[in-house]
């Protein structure tokens, strides 16, 4: 990957048996993104690879864990916090069986599983209002869809 990055984010969409997303709501206390729609993930620490940073993140967001997860983009995108900064974003993806009942909110205000028919609806931070259509538009997600 070419070019500079400011920081570095590891993110995971979960897809339900319903196709539906798990998607974290943040709550007020955050300084990036208060009150709007993101993916489980996190910032990827020092010596850390983004998969395992993705692994890590969605267990201590959500207390799922999961086997295998592929990669669904590895791309640059402008900081919506910080101007002028970069963050290099690595979007993991997998099927689940998990429900919202078996999902522990440990981060934010909620943390469920979204109809993707909501989705457009909601109000997502600026890198998961890019990321999040162009997943539900995939090929990955179609393939989930009929798996």
């Amino acid at each position: 990957m070419s070019g500079r990055a400011d920081f570095r984010i590891a993110g995971v969409i979960l897809v339900d048996v319903a196709g539906r997303l798990l998607l974290q709501l943040r709550d007020g206390n955050t300084r990036v993104d208060p009150h709007r729609w993101c993916l489980p993930g996190g910032h990827v620490e020092d010596g850390e690879d983004f998969l395992a940073a993705a692994h890590r993140e969605l267990f201590e967001e959500t207390g799922l864990e999961v086997e295998a997860l592929d990669l669904f983009t590895r791309e640059l995108l402008p900081s919506a916090r910080f101007p002028g900064a970069v963050g290099e974003f690595a979007i993991f993806y997998a099927a689940t069986g998990a429900t919202d009942d078996d999902v522990v909110c440990g981060e934010g205000a909620a943390m469920r599983f979204v109809d993707p028919g909501t989705v457009a609806g909601l109000e997502f931070g600026a890198a998961y209002a890019v990321i999040v259509p162009r997943f539900l538009a995939s090929k990955e997600y179609e393939a989930l869809l009929s798996a």
